[in-house]
């Protein structure tokens, strides 16, 4: 039978493994912009902005203000040098190429270096069947 010593350190230890793989899983990612800017696309009845110029450090933050879930998710290998992010997170704190963002709610992510990523918008819609994809550009200059 199990005691109640037992019992506090197999908890201790399964306590100690999720600390451990929430630490070894957020790298070197920050929770803040770098520059203190932020760039701000919304969603409504479309995405506004479709393109953005931002600067590296710069936070882009993705905001929902419809109805209905956003799912924002990047093409490629587009999240390499991102320097913070907010909501592009997995349960053990790994980086995620895409995200659902619930009504009224929002997510973010600023870019470390000079380059081009594109990624896509699908706003679910309440019509059944229906969504609505957008593409978006992010250019981070230099």
């Amino acid at each position: 039978m199990f005691s109640a010593r037992n019992l506090m350190v197999g908890a201790a230890a399964v306590a100690m493994a999720v600390g451990c793989a929430s630490i070894r899983g957020t790298g070197s990612i920050a929770k803040t912009t770098r520059t203190g800017v932020i760039h701000t696309v919304n969603f409504a009845e479309h995405m506004t902005p479709l393109a953005l110029e931002v600067q590296p450090g710069d936070e882009v933050r993705w905001v929902n203000q419809r109805s209905t879930p956003v799912t924002v998710e990047f093409l490629g290998n587009a999240l390499a040098a991102v320097t913070c992010q907010t909501g592009f997170s997995s349960l053990l704190r790994r980086q995620k190429e895409a995200t659902t963002i619930k009504p009224n709610e929002s997510a973010s992510l600023c870019f470390g270096k000079a380059d081009t990523v594109t990624y896509n918008a699908r706003m679910e819609s309440a019509v059944a069947g229906g969504q609505i994809i957008e593409a978006g550009t992010i250019h981070v200059g230099q």
